[in-house]
């Protein structure tokens, strides 16, 4: 079970009836900080001895997404001020289902200085029946007023061994070689190991894959047409960017590795070596620095394209 330690823990402090009011959960982006509160807030709610237990009236409404005491706010966008205002209202009310109303504050390292002084007010004197879960992907995000006032829980990454019969029940139709690809990307997060095998991923790979031989191959109209053709927004080309460096890495890392670097072209392999590597690597970094920096968007794709072409005859 992913956080399953942490999730024991939880259970066994609930179970003692040593729940906390307010709870900061941290832990990289795609670690599963939604699913750890949710089953907090399953635990919580559950109305059996042994919690949660999965079937009864509260675990089944958490678990239909569809339980009226339990309120989410920055899951599809920023947390705003009206977002914790909403939530200081919410709060005063007596819970509709259950005994206690749960409020899960997704990307609580989004939260500016004023949210997050308007959100320690009830964070602390909270109501008895309410439990706030403020996640975020780093402690330093926050205020220190709103760290001491919460209990911390922090989610380390996965095992590979844990990992990969998730991405296998995900992702039925993938290669074993596409698997210990995408494990190797997530270091222990699960979500980017999901995320590698994505079907937007995968597309957004294989146009970087045909960049990088049109770039060895000398072929600047292949190149041209990649990059300076079509209509990137500056998101969109900083994915692009982002998606060739970490192509780059996996071929620098089998360069210095057991393998040689290579690719393939209509079943032929094309090596690449070092220091061309090394200068492709270094082409994408100025151009998503570039991009930070408010550039030009066609300019950086020029630039990127002239760049590549003489780092790919190094």
């Amino acid at each position: 079970m992913y956080n399953s330690e942490e999730m024991s823990l939880f259970s066994a402090r609930a179970q003692k009836g040593l729940c906390s009011h307010a709870y900061i959960v941290d832990g990289v982006n795609g670690i599963g900080k939604l699913d750890f509160a949710l089953y907090c807030a399953q635990t919580i709610l559950c109305t059996e001895h042994n919690r949660p237990c999965g079937y009864c009236n509260q675990c089944r409404k958490v678990i239909n997404g569809d339980h009226p005491d339990i309120f989410i706010i920055g899951k599809d966008k920023n947390p705003l001020i009206d977002d914790v205002r909403e939530i200081i209202r919410r709060s005063n009310l007596k819970p509709n289902d259950g005994e206690k109303q749960v409020f899960i504050i997704c990307n609580g390292n989004k939260l500016n200085s004023v949210s997050q002084n308007a959100l320690l007010k009830i964070i602390e004197e909270p109501p008895q029946s309410v439990v706030i879960f403020l996640l975020t992907e780093s402690r330093s995000s926050l205020l220190p007023t709103v760290l001491s006032r919460g209990q911390r829980v922090h989610l380390d990454g996965m095992r590979e061994s844990e990992i990969e019969p998730l991405l296998r029940k995900k992702y039925p139709a993938a290669e074993d070689v596409d698997i210990k690809r995408a494990l190797v990307a997530g270091a222990g997060n699960f979500g980017k190991a999901s995320k590698y095998l994505s079907k937007e991923s995968v597309s957004l790979r294989e146009k970087v894959e045909k960049l990088i031989l049109c770039a060895i191959s000398g072929d600047n109209f292949g190149v041209s047409s990649l990059i300076i053709v079509p209509n990137h927004t500056r998101d969109g080309l900083r994915n692009f960017l982002q998606a060739f460096t970490d192509y780059v890495t996996e071929l620098q890392k089998q360069k210095y590795g057991v393998k040689d670097a290579y690719i393939t072209a209509n079943g032929r392999l094309l090596a690449i070596n070092k220091r061309a590597l090394a200068y492709m690597s270094e082409v994408a970094f100025n151009g998503m620095m570039a991009l930070e920096n408010s550039a030009n968007v066609n300019a950086v794709k020029s630039k990127f394209t002239l760049d590549l072409l003489r780092a790919a005859k190094k």
